[in-house]
């Protein structure tokens, strides 16, 4: 598994050309702060989209039930291989990171109808 960082003035278009491939993958995002450790904020939901407010100096999540912010993002790195990326992790100012993690939903094959 490689990790490589993506420069800061490409965030945006990297983003929105990725976005598009990961959506409906289940997510799971950490929240790791010096003052309050590793935290599980999000688990197992569904993703809409990933995007960077340059304006607004914000990383965006979005779910099927949330949007998750990350104010004043300042590195981001993302974990894969040649078939794609399975994990990004977002560092703030203050030491604290975000790490997402990537996974296929669960096919569950479907069952037949019962007569009512």
């Amino acid at each position: 598994m490689k990790t490589r960082e993506i420069a800061h003035d490409e965030w945006s278009e990297f983003f929105d050309r990725v976005s598009g491939s990961l959506q409906g993958k289940q997510i799971v995002i950490e929240v790791d702060y010096p003052d309050l450790g590793a935290q599980i904020e999000v688990s197992k939901l569904s993703l809409n989209g990933l995007s960077y407010d340059r304006k607004g100096d914000a990383f965006i999540i979005s779910t099927e039930v949330i949007e998750h912010l990350i104010h004043q993002p300042r590195k981001i790195f993302v974990s894969g291989d040649e078939d794609g990326f399975d994990g990004l992790e977002i560092t703030t100012d203050g030491g604290g990171a975000h790490i997402i993690g990537f996974s296929e939903p669960l096919a569950l094959p479907l069952m037949p109808a019962t007569p009512a």
